[in-house]
């Protein structure tokens, strides 16, 4: 990593505003505060500390973000970015452009092979991220918790590495994991919000919906939300939406198109409209606890995205107006995460903007412009990061 010159410089026109969670008693004399991204993959960054590491860097503090690999055995969202031979080196060049994004120094991108952290012997893991922490020399890291965020075991693999870098060291930097806490069903009420404040009613596309469902994928992995999603198929001719029924599920149409039909009192039907990928539907029911104003019949196959506040239990579900609406009894919190509570929040809306400008640089994984979803969404999940203060490190 090359060291900047103007740290010093840097140093007095520090204004950690309302950062000083980040840093604690870790902020240096005479030198600007320097922070470090360890994480396993090309992408990482963004959702973990995006938002932080950029408002870090706007404040004046040096940045640096390391892979321990080249994300190689990742997926290929989009056949044109990428093939799997080439997949490692495009990830590389994603992760330089996502670091640019975010206003970073410094950007490592190691090879110790992405899927097979685990499996290496974990103290050659623990030397390449003690290899990189003393180079940069962070007064902060960041990185994940124990629990990898998704239990990823190269995710949980550079946590404890990080771990191990560091506990030995007279001074170790101060060592913040990234924290999921999980919210409400965050996703559902900010499209719904979204798609009944406007009169003219959204008309997506099949781009729209694909980087739609990829998003949505992204960050229910994370647990961030306790939306529940799936994909359903629905041959051509079929109702997916009956009139009068319970509205319990909000759709976006990946593929296929669908005809909106309202029947009268005495069985006439007329059609109203039609929609095709990248279209939603449903949201006026969720949105006025009314039922269902119209039925919902795929034109050709339809494939949806179905997205719902709560788990339905399809297997006992009726329908038409007399349906009775059976919903599976889930929790909306993990045992396994950490909670909130124990650390502390930042709020990234600032950098909104350069965070979502850099996860759309990993177009391989995210196939997706940065104006393509609806601010009042990207606010709603993107726009706080939480971590907790690990034991290891000088608090």
């Amino acid at each position: 990593m090359e060291k900047r010159q103007d740290e010093a410089i840097r140093r007095t026109s520090w204004q950690p505003d309302d950062l000083t969670d980040v840093f604690g008693s870790a902020v240096p004399a005479g030198r600007a505060p320097r922070v470090l991204g360890l994480f396993a993959h090309p992408d990482d960054e963004v959702f973990c500390v995006g938002g932080t590491i950029a408002r870090c860097a706007g404040a004046g503090a040096v940045t640096a973000i390391v892979s321990l690999t080249q994300g190689e055995a990742g997926q290929i969202r989009e056949a044109s970015t990428a093939t799997r031979r080439q997949l490692g080196s495009v990830r590389v060049k994603e992760l330089d452009q996502s670091a640019a994004e975010l206003g970073v120094d410094d950007v490592t991108c190691l090879d110790l092979g992405d899927g097979r952290l685990a499996s290496l012997p974990f103290a050659v893991v623990a030397a390449a991220a003690r290899t990189v922490i003393e180079q940069f020399q962070p007064d902060v890291i960041v990185t994940f918790g124990p629990d990898g965020g998704t239990g990823h075991p190269d995710h949980v693999t550079s946590c404890l590495a990080t771990i191990e870098a560091i506990r030995d060291m007279p001074d170790p930097p101060r060592l913040l994991h990234a924290s999921f806490p999980m919210a409400g069903p965050v996703i559902v009420d900010a499209i719904v919000e979204w798609l009944t404040a406007h009169p003219e009613r959204f008309v997506g596309t099949s781009a729209f919906g694909h980087a739609f469902k990829l998003f949505t994928d992204g960050t229910s992995m994370l647990g961030v939300s306790a939306d529940h999603l799936h994909v359903d198929w629905f041959p051509a001719g079929s109702f997916i939406v009956e009139q009068g029924e319970p509205a319990c599920e909000l759709f976006c149409i990946l593929s296929g198109s669908v005809v909106v039909v309202v029947e009268q009192d005495d069985g006439q039907m007329s059609e109203r409209g039609s929609f095709s990928a990248g279209c939603f539907f449903g949201e006026d029911g969720l949105a006025t606890g009314l039922p269902r104003n119209a039925h919902v019949i795929a034109r050709d196959d339809v494939t949806c995205l179905v997205l719902a506040p709560t788990q339905q239990n399809d297997r006992v579900a009726g329908r038409g107006p007399r349906a009775v609406v059976e919903r599976s009894a889930t929790s909306t919190t993990s045992t396994d995460r950490a909670d909130v509570d124990d650390g502390f929040s930042i709020d990234v809306t600032p950098a909104l903007d350069r965070k979502v400008a850099a996860l759309a640089a990993h177009r391989s994984q995210y196939a997706m412009e940065p104006d393509l979803l609806p601010r009042s969404l990207l606010e709603r999940l993107l726009g706080t990061e939480h971590f907790v203060v690990a034991s290891v490190g000088n608090g």
